[in-house]
């Protein structure tokens, strides 16, 4: 009866709150508490630990209908609701059919604890989405009912690099910056887990500017001549370009994510341990997974306590906020020196996510190619304003130096220092 009267005095609240007040901001109150309704002598239990949400798995499960969850709809749904704003039954998991998110689905999920639920028409996401999308090739793979599907082998790499890290974490598995070379695989996934935003890439530029790879030249044809000694110019404006590189970028990213759904490594590999999908799953996926001593999904990461965050997959965010070996050759007459430095220190955060286990590798080719997308859109105008730059200028050396993650040979990462 407590729960009947809650839901009613609720219920009454938003109405008139409805009366009172815009429209449209009643009406997302009013979805909240209409939320409550189909709750009653029921429901998931939550608690409130360090402002975060602890979820009790087993009323996941008995809540929602995982029993009907076929290979090709499992989509991402790490995000939970606090105790005063319970979805309707039923809710989750989110299908292959709830994405790109939007209507009832979209407003829901704004009400939860996931990251940023962002849609393309967003006003911070000004150019097309799916133009973007199509420019770093497409639509990413998803799981299949079928052994031979890309997606497996995605997964699978995954896997191996778990298992690599936990019991031989000083392989060199992949091409690091000088800052990172003395570091072992669990270091490298501590450096990108929950680091303020910029700080890897923070830490190379002053390196850079305290010329430990060659003296550092501003293009006079991307940022102009103030006077001979570049302060503001260099050292301020180096800071301000990898800061704004990273809030430029971080909407259109965040709308990819919530437009595809792609469900996180941990995601899968629960999934299949529990058996929630079993159909197409390659055999031997299916033993590793098996063998894997894990009691809950975030287990299967480098971060045992929190997992992965709670916003989908592709494209990774860690790869888009890092783009320093493309806009540094932009607004400086960059050495090789200084771009393999840069080029391996954006490959180095964006694979580092994969080492961690909260990533797939073309996860980061796709979050790279989208910075450099939205950046090479965006650097003209931005340093025209900023920096009473040239657009046209701006515009041509772009055309010169765009890099296509693609191409990246982790085995050879700055061919121009071996051909010089």
């Amino acid at each position: 009866m407590e729960r009947i009267g809650f839901i009613i005095f609720r219920f009454t609240l938003g109405q008139n709150f409805f009366k009172k007040y815009n429209m449209k901001f009643a009406r997302r109150i009013l979805v909240l508490l209409l939320l409550h309704q189909g709750h009653i002598g029921g429901g998931q239990r939550y608690e409130y630990i360090n402002n975060d949400y602890i979820w009790n798995q087993n009323d996941d499960v008995d809540r929602n209908d995982w029993s009907k969850l076929e290979t090709e709809d499992l989509r991402f749904n790490k995000f939970y609701f606090p105790r005063y704003v319970l979805p309707p039954k039923g809710f989750k998991p989110l299908k292959k059919n709830d994405y790109p998110i939007s209507g009832f689905v979209n407003e829901t999920l704004r009400t939860s604890n996931a990251y940023s639920v962002i849609t393309p028409d967003d006003y911070e996401v000004v150019y097309n989405l799916p133009r973007l999308i199509d420019a770093v090739g497409g639509l990413p793979s998803q799981p299949e009912a079928n052994v031979n599907a890309e997606f497996w082998d995605l997964l699978r790499h995954v896997i191996e690099v778990q298992e690599i890290r936990e019991t031989r974490p000083f392989t060199r598995l992949f091409p690091r910056p000088d800052l990172w070379k003395d570091a072992d695989l669990n270091q490298v996934a501590d450096y990108v887990h929950n680091e303020y935003p910029g700080t890897n890439q923070s830490l190379l530029l002053a390196d850079i500017l305290e010329e430990k790879y060659g003296e550092v030249i501003v293009d006079l044809n991307s940022v102009p001549y103030r006077t001979d000694s570049m302060f503001l110019r260099k050292d301020f404006m180096l800071a301000s370009i990898n800061t704004w590189a990273m809030s430029i970028v971080g909407p259109y990213n965040f709308a990819a994510k919530w437009y595809v759904g792609r469900a996180r490594p941990e995601e899968v590999v629960w999934a299949i341990k529990t058996r929630r999908i079993s159909k197409g799953v390659p055999y031997d996926i299916q033993r590793k997974v098996d063998n894997l001593d894990i009691s809950n999904p975030r287990e299967f990461t480098a971060y045992k306590e929190d997992g992965c965050p709670r916003h989908p997959s592709w494209p990774a965010m860690h790869a888009a906020s890092t783009s320093m070996s493309f806009w540094m050759s932009i607004v400086l007459e960059i050495n090789d020196e200084q771009l393999c430095q840069a080029r391996l220190m954006d490959y180095g955060i964006s694979y580092a996510r994969t080492v961690a286990g909260v990533h797939y590798e073309d996860d980061n080719i796709a979050g790279m190619n989208m910075a450099q997308e939205v950046l090479a859109r965006a650097l003209p105008k931005y340093l025209k304003e900023r920096y009473n730059a040239d657009p046209k200028a701006v515009a041509r050396k772009i055309y010169r130096n765009r890099f296509d993650w693609r191409t990246f040979d982790p085995n050879d990462p700055c061919p121009f220092l071996r051909n010089r």
